[in-house]
């Protein structure tokens, strides 16, 4: 422990996690010196089998006689480094005796020991041991074997281990088409695993291979390997990744594509873009929809509509071929659209149950991302009710599991979160360093809140100039938010030329839940109760009662007692 706390205190975590420490090192080595020559290269051939291995399995991969290795292991067991723990197995008493037996080792000799153990395991049907020793021997068979092994994975829900087996026979792929074919496998375990960010760049990749072979039949394999929908976009928010829409683009030129291949291409395509202001989109997904044949494609194309349309008879449509063909993801991805719906209809009760059956199915098939979605849903219904540090729990919740994932939305969406939970609590201005770092990571998109954060520290004039530099609001499942953000901020610094625009905007919103509830993932308070305050500041009385009296009932709906109290006061006032 205390060797092992220097290297942490000299080297940091990730050397301390990976390495084993000198002091013990030394000590192992002076253990393993009393022992035989020859019974320390079986004992380094049990390390490189794994922490624990079969008796029988060592026998045959020894490069000496049964004799030879059972003294050698009997030494191992004399000398307290194994114990046995079942009849014919040997395992390692601490992991650290392994490392320091593997360390010494030069990588050509572990690789000869790995195909050594993976010859004498021929036979056995273990097919995951054969996969990892053959990958580590650099052998030919790895490929077959990885693919077995990620297959039972997949079928156990254990998406990110078929993704480690995948990574390992893309790296021993025999050519062009087998490199992309393994990548499009790679790829669709990577999403299953919540992997996204990973999943994009294994398919870059693939894409800039395909380009640089100069075969448009690998890259069209490549972008149509992509069969697994995400439950959030499947890139950072507010980004466009022009390269990938231009060879999408080149590709869908071409006039001898199967319906099949055009259908994932659009797809493709319309993922890329949802969101944005570009009126190819719409007409691309529709094309997706009438290219679909079966459940599956039709189900594809719903989901990437129903990130354009908010129409609910696509999302009841998507739970029903969720339902009836066994495709939970997407069963999910209806249940978590119809959520929204519900939340944009002021029904919270329906956004919680549609969020309950959707975090119960994500919980069952073992799937990351959608977990977190939900999980995210319930901690801004926390927020909404005034359970600030309910809210803040589940948040942290969620973003250990995306970052444990590898989503790509895991790097700025918690300082958002958090930073709305201090904005709602009053304690904005105590977070302004949080703000600023926000703002740093964020850009234009939180203008309005940083200049929020200055203003509580009392830091007007910087606040203002904040605020000028913010740009135009998007026009998505965020506008709201964020639009009344930027209306927060025009009232806490009496912008009365701003609050007029601001105002007409809002408007139509003014029945709506609060504020970002329909994205599930973000809140403040009811849209009237900002437009009253919109009002207040333009001399508008009587229509700021109006707004505070909206606002008050819409906060009762929704359990905001925080909320309906605050609204309550200032119908009061005006």
């Amino acid at each position: 422990m205390r060797e092992s706390t220097r290297l942490l205190n000299s080297e940091g975590a990730l050397v301390a996690l990976s390495e084993v420490p000198q002091g013990v090192r030394d000590v192992l080595r002076r253990r393993l010196a009393r022992l035989p020559e020859a019974g320390v290269s079986v004992l380094r051939l049990a390390a490189v089998a794994g922490r624990e291995s079969a008796v029988d399995v060592l026998v045959k991969a020894a490069d000496t006689d049964e004799d030879g290795v059972m003294d050698a292991l009997d030494a191992g067991i004399i000398a307290g480094l194994l114990d046995e723990p079942g009849p014919g197995r040997v395992r390692f008493v601490h992991a650290l005796v392994r490392d320091t037996l593997i360390a010494d080792l030069s990588r050509l000799r572990t690789g000869r020991m790995h195909a050594r153990i993976a010859a004498a395991l021929e036979g056995t049907g273990d097919i995951a041991a054969l996969a990892h020793h053959y990958a580590r021997a650099g052998s030919p068979k790895a490929v077959g074997y990885c693919i077995q092994a990620a297959e039972r994975a997949e079928a156990r829900y254990a998406h990110d281990v078929a993704a480690g087996l995948l990574t390992d026979a893309l790296a021993h792929a025999r050519g062009p088409d087998e490199r992309i074919e393994l990548a499009g496998r790679l790829l669709r375990a990577q999403i299953r695993a919540g992997a996204v960010t990973a999943a994009r760049e294994t398919r870059r990749e693939a894409v800039q291979y395909a380009e640089s072979l100069n075969r448009d039949d690998l890259m069209i394999a490549a972008f149509t390997a992509w069969t697994e929908p995400t439950f959030w976009q499947a890139r950072t928010y507010g980004t466009v990744d022009q390269p990938i829409i231009d060879r999408l683009n080149h590709l869908l030129l071409r006039g001898d594509l199967t319906p099949p291949v055009r259908f994932r291409l659009l797809t493709a395509y319309v993922d890329e873009l949802a969101g944005e202001d570009d009126p190819t989109v719409v007409a691309a997904a529709q094309e997706a929809l009438d290219l679909a044949t079966g459940p599956q494609q039709r189900a594809a194309a719903l989901q990437i509509l129903a990130r354009i349309h908010d129409n609910p008879e696509i999302s009841r449509e998507l739970v029903e071929i969720g339902t009836t063909h066994d495709l939970p993801v997407y069963r999910i991805t209806g249940l978590l659209n119809q959520a929204a719906g519900a939340a944009a209809a002021n029904n919270p009760a329906a956004t919680r149950q549609m969020n309950t059956q959707a975090l119960e199915l994500a919980r069952t098939y073992r799937m990351p991302e959608a977990i977190a979605v939900a999980e995210i849903s319930l901690a801004t219904l926390a927020l909404i009710e005034g359970r600030y540090t309910d809210a803040e729990h589940l948040y942290l919740k969620a973003d250990k599991g995306m970052r444990s994932a590898g989503s790509v939305h895991a790097a700025g969406f918690l300082p958002l979160a958090l930073a709305t939970i201090r904005l709602n609590d009053g304690t904005l201005g105590a977070h302004l360093d949080d703000i600023r770092a926000l703002h740093t990571a964020l850009g234009p998109m939180v203008c309005d809140l940083l200049a929020l954060a200055l203003h509580a520290a009392g830091l007007d004039t910087e606040a203002r100039e904040v605020r000028a530099s913010s740009g135009p609001i998007r026009r998505d499942f965020f506008f709201t938010f964020l639009t009344t953000l930027r209306a927060m901020a025009v009232i806490a610094l009496n912008d009365r030329d701003a609050a007029e625009d601001i105002y007409t905007t809002l408007l139509p919103h003014r029945n709506g839940p609060p504020a970002g509830a329909e994205s599930l993932s973000l809140a403040l308070p009811p849209v009237a109760h900002t437009l009253g305050e919109l009002a207040v500041l333009l001399g508008r009385d009587h229509e700021a009662t109006t707004h505070f009296t909206q606002a008050a009932t819409i906060a009762d709906q929704w359990n905001a007692p925080t909320w309906a109290t605050q609204a309550r006061q200032r119908t009061t006032t005006y």
